[in-house]
């Protein structure tokens, strides 16, 4: 039900951006967009699906700490796919975040749940859909992002449950949920993912772990625990320091 509605308004905002950017030509994009774009497409649907049910059916340390390997599975298939071979600093950065996000997200014992490999599985893909993004930059991002929401739509009309009962308040949240999280959040996402390399995408969506916390502070007031704190401060330290060195880099010093 969640996926359908907040798929259901992603789909109209996007939509009339993209229709209002492309107008005649969007068939044709979608026509061209060849095995590559339906490869992104399937993964970023696969991925916003699975995790979300993995969400439901393991804890949120579980979930997070399972997204922490990201970087590492997607400079592992960039390596193998693209010959894209992560700089020893975006290794380094990726081993501190995921310092981090094991002590802000400690995983409950008990071994392996259907939840933890759904989990697995939706990281795998976003992995894959980062990769095959890079690989692709000549591609257009927003049709196929349109595409994939329309797909997850589909997928959960039959799975879902109550559809017209939400309150007032609860279509307020999905319109809102489909458009900052999913609107914005997915498109800004694929599209970044086409300019930097692979590795250095994955570390920085490391960083929704900790602002995720600082959220649930802000919005419901759940006071985040001392490792919490600890843990996001290793993360957006080793991702903050990893953007500022690829900066100076790009932009170094000019001698006085």
């Amino acid at each position: 039900t969640v996926l359908f509605w907040r798929g259901l308004f992603a789909a109209v905002f996007i939509g009339a951006f993209v229709i209002l950017r492309f107008g005649r030509r969007l068939s044709g994009l979608l026509m061209a967009m060849g095995s590559q774009g339906i490869l992104i497409t399937l993964c970023s649907t696969a991925s916003t699906i699975l995790f979300v049910a993995g969400v439901q059916h393991t804890s949120v340390a579980n979930a997070f700490t399972i997204l922490a390997a990201l970087p590492f599975v997607a400079a592992a298939i960039a390596w193998i796919w693209v010959g894209e071979r992560p700089s020893a600093l975006t290794m380094a950065a990726s081993a501190i975040a995921l310092v981090g996000i094991i002590i802000m997200f400690r995983p409950t014992a008990g071994g392996p749940s259907l939840g933890d490999l759904l989990a697995l599985l939706g990281m795998v893909a976003q992995a894959l859909m980062t990769v095959a993004i890079r690989r692709n930059r000549d591609v257009e991002i927003l049709p196929i992002a349109w595409l994939s929401v329309l797909l997850s739509v589909a997928i959960a009309i039959p799975l879902a449950e109550s559809l017209w009962a939400l309150t007032p308040r609860d279509y307020a949240v999905a319109a809102g949920f489909g458009l900052i999280a999913v609107a914005l959040g997915q498109v800004l996402y694929m599209i970044g993912s086409a300019l930097i390399p692979a590795p250095l995408t994955s570390l920085i969506g490391t960083m929704e772990a900790p602002i995720a916390a600082l959220w649930a502070w802000i919005g419901i007031g759940e006071v985040p625990a001392t490792t919490t704190f600890i843990g996001g401060s290793i993360v957006l330290a080793s991702v903050l320091g990893r953007l500022l060195v690829e900066r100076r880099s790009l932009y170094p010093l000019k001698p006085s």
